[in-house]
């Protein structure tokens, strides 16, 4: 494996960290705007490919410096301003606009909380809290949203077996005391063929007062169960012993690896540029059926500091993980379509325009593109800006 990862934050939840309260995207009629008047450049600027761009969590010049960052940082309260080397050294054009609070909440968005009692962590300006249900109704491939934190693989993957393994997705609980709060979830990892089981309270770690998400969220209002996979995740792979871990160490991954974890399926990698337009969308058929893919799917645009596209005005980003959700053919066009975990994605180049219908068990599902994150692109245009797809069967 190369040195670099996939993973690369939302700059949306972001923004939104930046501010200290939730936005209502939905309402907001220009969002990029919004985006450039909190952090001072529009989504597309903030994630230009360069040297420890701190929002490319998968790029190794990124773990580097965060890990720098990391050193530096002392022990500090929630609130103090950060210590060590100035943020706007960091990223100016990031951080040139905040106030050193808020410099401090991004920053912990994006490296993780500080050690505040042993082994438990708490980013600043956060809270732990329990904001919501596990489930409102069921686990659907658009209730993962990626937060702040550049773990788009794990959202992606997470999408992904929503979508094509729904059954996967579950709650399974134990009372831990004789109050209705005390109980906690219990999910299961897979390594080497072996379950691990994490158990997670529902606290999870939000905007003091304001309860603003900082990292993965539901589109369902009230629903938390991405949150709590999340946190459960970053347990897992942080062997932390305590219900409130670190959840820096988990940013930059393999969507097809995290797949694997989820599900204890067995993992295949191919990479874009070793086939032709048609052998990947045939893949993508393969491992679907009714249009719809059967087996979780995910693709991923390249990891290096120099792709070999450019991903300016394309609507798509490098380092970046998609959930693949199956296939069309519309006017003699091969297409793929995908959805990015941000759950928002502005105009992507080529796309297919209104609607998608797949058969999903037993109804037929119509699904809006370029909208809520998913799309639909030529199956020679995803060839050109992806790197790599991989599934679990």
């Amino acid at each position: 494996m190369s040195d670099e990862q996939v993973g690369v934050s939302n700059p949306y939840a972001l923004a939104e960290v930046a501010l200290g309260r939730r936005v209502r995207w939905e309402a907001v009629p220009d969002r990029d705007a919004l985006v450039v008047r909190v952090l001072g450049a529009s989504p597309e600027a903030l994630l230009a490919p360069t040297q420890g761009n701190l929002l490319y969590a998968g790029s190794s010049a990124t773990q580097k410096r965060i890990a720098e960052l990391r050193t530096a940082r002392k022990r500090s309260t929630q609130n103090e301003a950060p210590s060590g080397p100035d943020l706007r050294d960091v990223a100016p054009t990031l951080f040139e606009k905040l106030d050193p609070k808020a410099q401090q909440r991004v920053l912990d968005a994006l490296t993780g909380g500080r050690a505040s009692d042993g082994m438990e962590y708490t980013p600043a300006g956060a809270e732990w809290a329990d904001p919501g249900d596990f489930f409102e109704e069921t686990s659907e491939f658009h209730d993962p949203v990626q937060g702040a934190l550049g773990d788009c693989y794990f959202i992606a993957a997470l999408s992904a077996v929503a979508w094509a393994r729904p059954y996967v997705i579950v709650q399974r609980t134990r009372a831990t005391g004789p109050t209705s709060p005390s109980f906690v979830d219990r999910i299961d990892f897979y390594a080497a063929g072996s379950a691990t089981p994490v158990e997670v309270s529902e606290l999870l770690p939000v905007g003091a007062s304001t309860h603003h998400w900082i990292y993965a969220r539901s589109s369902e209002t009230g629903e938390i169960w991405p949150a709590v996979y999340e946190k459960a995740f970053a347990k897992w792979k942080t062997s932390n012993t305590t219900d409130r871990p670190d959840y820096g160490p988990i940013a930059g991954g393999w969507p097809v690896q995290a797949t694997v974890e989820l599900t204890n399926l067995t993992g295949v990698t191919r990479t874009c540029s070793d086939h032709s337009a048609d052998d990947l969308w045939s893949m993508v058929r393969a491992n679907s059926l009714s249009r719809r893919t059967i087996n979780p799917m995910t693709a991923w645009t390249f990891c290096t500091p120099t792709p070999p596209v450019d991903y300016g005005g394309s609507g798509l980003v490098g380092y970046h993980a998609y959930t693949v959700l199956g296939w069309a053919y519309v006017g003699s066009t091969q297409y793929v379509v995908l959805r990015n975990p941000w759950g928002y994605n502005g105009s992507v180049v080529d796309a297919l325009p209104g609607s998608w219908q797949a058969y999903e068990q037993t109804f037929w599902r119509t699904v809006s593109l370029n909208a809520g994150g998913v799309f639909a692109i030529p199956a020679s245009t995803f060839k050109r800006y992806f790197w790599q797809l991989g599934w679990a069967s």
